[in-house]
């Protein structure tokens, strides 16, 4: 008889109270699973398509075939031109932009490098590897460009740790 009860008590204690549902961090929760949901529709294209794996092209590849990289997440390699580095005003963050380069063909990368979690690895005439969202063209503060790509993350190539290419 006993156990019996404190079995009742046990399950009673494990079923959710009106005070836990309506308290503020399970709200907060649930305000911000909501807003999540109800925003992924419109940036399908976008957002989701981080989930996949990059697609590893050349740049001749993006510049003939354009259309069919437009906002999608791809990774080229190619050696660094005209780079430039702009500190923003906090002074946490390189904003940059440089030609990346692969034989006669080039694109404009553009993108910003946090400086508290290391070094850029943009320096002029080395080989790296760019992630990014490619743009066949994109509207940037008022001016149209073309074939671009915003970059998510610069490492050199081949990679300096062994194993790593």
């Amino acid at each position: 008889m006993r156990s019996e009860k404190q079995e009742r008590r046990k399950a009673k204690s494990l079923q959710p109270s009106l005070s836990m549902i309506f308290s503020y961090p399970y709200l907060l929760a649930c305000i911000g699973a909501v807003f999540l949901l109800s925003i992924g529709g419109s940036f399908s294209n976008h957002v989701f398509s981080y989930f996949e794996a990059p697609r590893k092209v050349s740049i001749t590849d993006l510049l003939t075939n354009s259309q069919n990289y437009h906002q999608q997440l791809v990774t080229v390699r190619g050696l660094i031109t005209q780079p430039e580095l702009h500190l923003d005003e906090t002074e946490l963050y390189l904003d940059f932009v440089f030609r990346l380069s692969q034989g006669k063909h080039s694109i404009v990368v553009y993108g910003r490098h946090d400086r508290t979690r290391s070094a850029p690895s943009i320096i002029f005439n080395h080989t790296v590897e760019v992630i990014g969202i490619f743009w066949k063209e994109q509207d940037r503060n008022g001016s149209l460009i073309f074939n671009v790509l915003e970059a998510i993350s610069v490492t050199p190539y081949p990679s300096p740790i062994p194993g790593n290419t």
